[in-house]
C-alpha cells in the first residue's frame, strides 16, 4: 500500500489548489486500490459511469470469480470453446499480438507457472525443477485458439491470466467514457497504472512520480505529461524471500523463473494504456537492449528502464519530460 500512497502524494500535492476540488471516487477492484479524479460540471456522474465499467470488466477478466469469462475459459481447457464478450475477445486478440511483437516475452498462458510460484495464491514458494518443467509444458500461446467470438485452450490444465494487460485496457475504456462525458481534465490511478486526461486545471502538465525501486519512500524521477498512460512494472511490487534470496513475480516463460535481466523497473508512457501495460511487463523479461530495439521501430510509446547498477535509460522522445530526482543514478538517453 505504501507505493500506492507514494504515487498519489506526488500526483495530488504537486498540483494547484483547484485540483483539490476535483470529483473523486475510490474503489478496490481487480485486486488493487483505485483512485479516480475528474473535473467538470458532470465529473461525479462521469466517474460513476467509469466505476461501473471497471466493475463490469473485472467480472469478465477475473481468474477467481466463477462467473467470469476468463474463469470459464480456464475451467474448460482441453474440452470446449467458450463464447466471450467483445471486450474479452478484443483483449485476447491484443494479447496474441503482443506475444508476437515481443517474441514471446508477453505470454498470458504463463498462468500455471505463476501459480506454481504462489504469486496468485496465499502461500508463495520456490517450486521444484520437476514441477516447473511440468508447468512449462502447459505454456503455449499457439494452443490459445481464437475463432469468431470463442476462446479455446487446447490442452487440459492450461490457463490464461490477463493481469499483465487488463488494467491498461481498463484505463483506456475509462478514458473513453470520461471523454464522451465531456471531461477534459482527469487523473486515474489503477493500482500502479496512472492515466491522465488533458492537463491540470491551471493548464500545467501533470507530474507523475517514478518510484525508486531501491528505496521505497523515494522517487527516481518525475514525469511531466498530459493525455497519456504511465505504467510501471517492477521487481519491488510483488516478491517473496526464501533462504535469503528474493523472488519476484515477473516470470520468463522460457525458463519458468523470475526474469534476470538486471532491470528493477520499466515504465512505459503511451496514449495506448493496453500496450503500455503489456510492454512494461515484457520489457522486464527482454532487457534494455532488445526492448530498445523494439522502441526504435515504433513511434507510439516511450520507455524508462531502471537497472540494478543504479542506471536509468530513457528513450529520447520523453527525455525532456523527465526530471531526475536521485543524483546517485546515472542517466542515459536511448536514441533512434
Amino acid at each position: 500500500m505504501k507505493k500506492y500512497i507514494l504515487i498519489l502524494i506526488c500526483l495530488f500535492l504537486c498540483g494547484c489548489q483547484k485540483q483539490q476540488e476535483m470529483e473523486e471516487i475510490q474503489l478496490f477492484a481487480m485486486d488493487t486500490f483505485m483512485d479516480l479524479k475528474a473535473s467538470g460540471e458532470n465529473g461525479r456522474e462521469a466517474l460513476l459511469k467509469a466505476e461501473k465499467e471497471i466493475n463490469h470488466l473485472e467480472r469478465l477478466f477475473s481468474t477467481t470469480l466463477e462467473q467470469s469469462e476468463v474463469f470459464q475459459i480456464n475451467q474448460n481447457a482441453g474440452q470446449t470453446a467458450v463464447s466471450v464478450s467483445d471486450d474479452t475477445l478484443h483483449l485476447m486478440q491484443k494479447a496474441k499480438e503482443y506475444y508476437t511483437l515481443t517474441d514471446g516475452a508477453f505470454d498470458i498462458t504463463i498462468a500455471p507457472v505463476v501459480k506454481a510460484w504462489g504469486f496468485t495464491e496465499e502461500v508463495k514458494k520456490v517450486p521444484s525443477e520437476e514441477e516447473l518443467q511440468q508447468k512449462l509444458q502447459l505454456v503455449s500461446n499457439d494452443k490459445l485458439r481464437i475463432e469468431n467470438n470463442t476462446i479455446l485452450l487446447e490442452q487440459k490444465n492450461m490457463a490464461v491470466d490477463l493481469g499483465g494487460i487488463a488494467k491498461g485496457y481498463t484505463s483506456d475504456k475509462v478514458n473513453e467514457i470520461l471523454k464522451q462525458e465531456g471531461i477534459t481534465s482527469a487523473v486515474l490511478y489503477l493500482g500502479g497504472n496512472v492515466s491522465v486526461i488533458g492537463r491540470k486545471e491551471d493548464n500545467t502538465k501533470w507530474r507523475v512520480a517514478i518510484q525508486d525501486p531501491l528505496e521505497e519512500e523515494k522517487f527516481a524521477g518525475i514525469l511531466n505529461i498530459e493525455d497519456c498512460s504511465i505504467i510501471t512494472s517492477g521487481v519491488y511490487q510483488r516478491f517473496f524471500e526464501q533462504n535469503g534470496k528474493k523472488y519476484h513475480h515477473i516470470i520468463d516463460s522460457r525458463t519458468g523463473k523470475p526474469a534476470e535481466t538486471g532491470l528493477l523497473s520499466v515504465t512505459i508512457v503511451s496514449k495506448n494504456g493496453t500496450m503500455a501495460d503489456a510492454l512494461s511487463t515484457s520489457f522486464m523479461v527482454m532487457g534494455v537492449e532488445k526492448s530498445s530495439d523494439l522502441w526504435k521501430k515504433s513511434n507510439d510509446f516511450g520507455a524508462i528502464f531502471i537497472t540494478n547498477k543504479k542506471e536509468i535509460y530513457i528513450t529520447q522522445d520523453i527525455a525532456d519530460a523527465f526530471e531526475l530526482e536521485q543524483s546517485e543514478y546515472t542517466l542515459h538517453i536511448i536514441e533512434k
